[in-house]
């Protein structure tokens, strides 16, 4: 049973309830809108943008060049059918209408991107046209971001305040009354005293900042040319309705991101449990909640359950869901399309890794596999001595090409869909087992960054670029503590990094640099600055010592990397002058050795990858957070 909330000083244990949702979210989008920093982030990342237009165009903008094309020119019985180009449509439907919807505009820019059998299409009008959709869609990105990232600052603001009143109280019971009104005045002003800091002191602004310049979406998105930002905008909206509490718009608008890209399907075992724990079954919510339950008066009498299940919340749950997957992809079901749909959403013929592997564990495994290969090295392994390998296999041992056949393993055993799901079921324990803890925000964003990630490790035919759902959802949790800061710095640059092979022209070298390098010191500056801030904080509230003081702000200048963990990120810059400067001179032109280069990036970062990883399952089984 959920009860009222009518006493202001009702146990932590309580949903907070909110009467009207929809007018606290119109509410708290002008408060993120009214601040000039906001706005100057906005400023800062659509300038860099509108730099970036001039960059190189992908395959990537012909790909979807052409499903403007298919989706303005074609019937949507046509639109999984049409193979003109070998860009088919591969997305599901609520793309393909997004891209109809992009069409309609287009038509007016140049009409001649919107023949099919234009292929490799690029006016200048075309290549503005599609640049600046990117631009503007990324507005959701921007938005929610700035949503998210302010109401957790909230959050945690009100959870400090709180703890400072009870520590105050403990130690003064006569001043009760004077807390409560500066408790009340503090919240009221919070976005008022956010306003009034430096920029490097407001913890909200600097989260926005580190998710919205997010370098990996400016290589992806604004170079090589995908719709990634529009996407993660959706995804973090969905985020801030569910820990909010407004759980079936969230639930509506994470079924409408499934409907536009699949690959965050990888997401969906996080969101699965905690719909089905915080929402479904009837638990006591623990001590730690934070999200806000919107009742009605036949919501707050008892719920309805059998056997523990809320049967009026799992049927509003379900119709929700299933109403948006009914509208993708109900035609496809009555033209009978669905398995045609089905084979270009999931092509698993495209084999174990793509043609430069993910930075993995596919990747080590793989490369193990090279490497007992070259110069006959398995030969002095007595199980592999009797082996015969053709002499063809062995030609190009880093070859990019992408297949079921062409990357069979030789010597390893084979692997198939089949078991990288049962291995990336195994790992999901970890992402489920912390959801399951609490229902606070942070347990469920970690559950979410956590099952992006094993799927990530483990998965079928990962693209690199698929680091970015791991790096946009963990970026609200790197001012949580210090661990935290130097797990996103670890991820950020390691993984970041291991997309420059997407930038592999000699005219955006110097971007790529520039661009990951000025994020890396834009990312540590503002973690030693919050750190510093509020080690201050802290000593000033506990009256330390001189001594104390200085030795705590002589630590705030760290993010507390071990000797081995600076020594890895110094090899970044010693593999970065490989690729630049000796692979293409020495090595490129012999065809034994043409794909090294992305061989030994995607093996090195899948390491430093890897690391990150398991430094999850630390925080997770810790509790460190």
């Amino acid at each position: 049973m959920i009860k009222k909330n009518n006493n202001s000083n009702n146990n932590n244990n309580n949903p907070i309830i909110i009467k009207d949702g929809t007018n606290c979210f119109f509410k708290e989008i002008k408060d993120v809108l009214k601040f000039s920093r906001n706005w100057n982030l906005i400023i800062l990342v659509s300038t860099i943008k509108l730099l970036l237009i001039p960059s190189y165009l992908s395959t990537d903008f012909e790909v979807h060049r052409n499903w403007l094309a298919i989706t303005s020119s074609l019937p949507i019985s046509k639109w999984y059918f049409e193979n003109t180009s070998e860009w088919t449509l591969d997305y599901p439907p609520f793309f393909g209408w997004f891209e109809y919807f992009l069409s309609k505009f287009a038509y007016y820019i140049d009409s001649e991107m919107l023949v099919i059998d234009n292929l490799g299409y690029k006016s200048t009008s075309t290549i503005l046209f599609q640049r600046f959709s990117v631009i503007i869609s990324d507005s959701l990105f921007i938005l929610s971001t700035l949503l998210l990232s302010n109401y957790i600052y909230n959050i945690i603001i009100k959870k400090n305040n709180n703890k400072n009143n009870n520590n105050n109280n403990n130690n003064n019971n006569n001043n009760n009354n004077n807390n409560n009104n500066n408790n009340n005045n503090n919240n009221n002003n919070n976005n008022n005293n956010n306003n009034n800091l430096h920029w490097y002191h407001d913890k909200s602004f600097i989260i926005s900042s580190i998710i919205i310049l997010n370098p990996g979406l400016l290589m992806v998105d604004h170079i090589h040319f995908q719709y990634n930002g529009f996407l993660k905008g959706i995804l973090i909206l969905s985020i801030y309705f569910l820990v909010r509490g407004n759980i079936l718009i969230g639930s509506i608008l994470f079924s409408v991101l499934l409907n536009f890209k699949h690959i965050y399907m990888y997401m969906a075992p996080a969101f699965f449990v905690y719909l089905l724990k915080y929402y479904c079954l009837k638990s006591n919510l623990n001590d730690n909640t934070t999200s806000k339950v919107n009742h009605s008066k036949q919501q707050q009498q008892q719920e309805f359950t059998i056997f523990g299940i809320k049967i009026f919340n799992l049927i509003k749950l379900g119709i929700s869901v299933l109403s948006i997957f009914l509208i993708s992809l109900g035609p496809f079901f009555y033209m009978g399309q669905i398995q045609q749909l089905i084979s270009r959403l999931f092509p698993f013929g495209r084999g174990l890794s793509h043609a430069y592997w993910a930075p993995n564990f596919w990747s080590i495994y793989n490369f193990l596999d090279r490497v007992l290969l070259f110069n006959g090295l398995y030969k002095k392994i007595p199980f592999f001595k009797n082996f015969i390998i053709p002499d063809q296999v062995t030609g190009n041992l880093t070859s990019g090409l992408v297949g079921s056949e062409t990357q069979s393993h030789i010597l390893l055993p084979k692997i198939t869909p089949q078991i990288t799901l049962l291995i990336t079921i195994l790992f999901l324990i970890p992402s489920i087992y912390s959801i399951l803890k609490s229902k606070s925000w942070k347990h469920f964003i970690l559950g979410i960054c956590q099952s992006s990630f094993t799927f990530f490790m483990f998965g079928w035919h990962v693209h690199e670029k698929a680091i970015i759902m791991i790096t946009i959802p963990m970026g609200f949790l790197c001012l949580v503590n210090n661990k935290f800061s130097k797990l996103y710095f670890l991820l950020s640059t390691i993984g970041h990094y291991s997309l420059f092979p997407l930038l592999f022209q000699v005219e955006e070298i110097p971007t790529r640099i520039l661009i990951l390098v000025t994020y890396t010191l834009l990312v540590y500056l503002s973690f030693i600055s919050s750190s510093s801030n509020n080690n201050n904080n802290n000593n000033n509230n506990n009256n330390n010592s001189n001594n104390n003081n200085s030795k705590q702000r002589k630590c705030s200048f760290s993010l507390g990397l071990y000797w081995f963990e600076k020594f890895y990120l110094f090899g970044i810059i010693l593999l970065e002058i490989f690729n630049v400067f000796i692979h293409p001179v020495f090595l490129a032109h012999i065809e034994r050795f043409s794909f090294i280069s992305l061989m030994i990036t995607s093996v090195y970062t899948s390491v430093g990858i890897i690391y990150c990883y398991l430094f999850t399952f630390k925080l997770i089984f810790k509790n460190e957070y």
